[in-house]
């Protein structure tokens, strides 16, 4: 009979392997991060399972994390017991809400998507495409050289060196007359930013869109926020962004590229759909869904 226990640092390391690598680190200072809630199962006293999530800093809205049952150790009701305990465990610690966010495609949605729905959880939604591709690849979309040029009015230049007028200036005029959609403000993705290839864009002196980009690993680069003016966005300015972006990476040697579309920029969903697909290795998809915990 398997067993369900709340791990701690002396018992969490083991378990390690049953979550992605980005949230590994987690596991190994569990007593000292309130916010966080890691639930294992074991057979026999090995470990067959883990569940994990974090608690918002206001403690009423948790996330999970990740959920995971050893392929040899499926169809037992583990995944539904590990699922059905920390929400019990959440909802203890004064959480009122549980959001999941997954890839699709993959060998393992059917069963998470079974186990979502066994538990009563919201029916999922899409989020956001994940696009990735070669940036060799990439550049030769004839959008991408078409836009590469652009007129003397604008200019790209290196994210680090917007100055601190600039900035005052973007969010004297967000809280004054709203501009940017709160997802793409750019100054909550400049922690760790890949340096070469984030990107501003000036028109007229002013700057009116960016390029927010991260290093994953040595071969890949994420384009994490990118945004232009909407009276501007529809003569392809964020595709010079892109454009230039693509070139440098391609000069420093960096093979691999993603990004995500959250399903709301239609506009740009539509996009990737009709006229990346063919310059991208993948499009993949996240769904969301979440539930209320008594």
């Amino acid at each position: 009979m398997y067993t369900l226990n709340v791990l701690n640092d002396s018992t969490a390391v083991k378990y390690e392997k049953f979550t992605f690598p980005a949230f590994r680190y987690v596991l190994r200072s569990i007593d000292s991060q309130k916010s966080v809630i890691a639930l294992a199962a074991s057979y026999l006293e090995q470990p067959v399972g883990l569940a994990l999530a974090g608690i918002r800093e206001d403690d009423s809205f948790a996330e999970v994390l990740s959920i995971f049952v050893e392929p040899a150790q499926r169809c037992a009701g583990i995944g539904t017991a590990l699922l059905t305990r920390l929400e019990e465990e959440l909802s203890q610690r004064g959480c009122t809400k549980a959001k999941l966010s997954y890839i699709t495609g993959k060998s393992t949605t059917p069963a998470l998507e079974r186990l979502l729905q066994k538990c009563n959880w919201t029916y999922p939604h899409p989020r956001m495409l994940i696009c990735k591709g070669q940036v060799e690849t990439i550049i030769e979309a004839p959008w991408m050289k078409r836009y590469s040029q652009i007129p003397s009015s604008y200019s790209i230049f290196p994210w680090l060196e917007i100055t601190q007028e600039e900035r005052q200036a973007i969010q004297q005029q967000q809280e004054t007359q709203p501009w940017i959609p709160e997802d793409l403000i750019p100054f909550q993705y400049e922690k760790d930013l890949e340096p070469i290839t984030s990107l501003g864009l000036r028109y007229q002196g002013q700057v009116v869109g960016w390029m927010i980009n991260h290093r994953l690993s040595p071969d890949t680069i994420r384009y994490t926020c990118s945004f232009v003016r909407k009276d501007l966005q529809k003569m392809g300015r964020i595709i010079s962004l892109y454009a230039e972006a693509a070139k440098l990476q391609l000069q420093a040697k960096i093979s691999n590229v993603i990004w995500t579309v959250p399903v709301a920029h239609e506009s740009m969903v539509n996009f990737v759909k009709h006229r990346w697909a063919p310059y991208l290795a993948s499009i993949g998809e996240t769904k969301g869904t979440f539930k209320l915990l008594k």
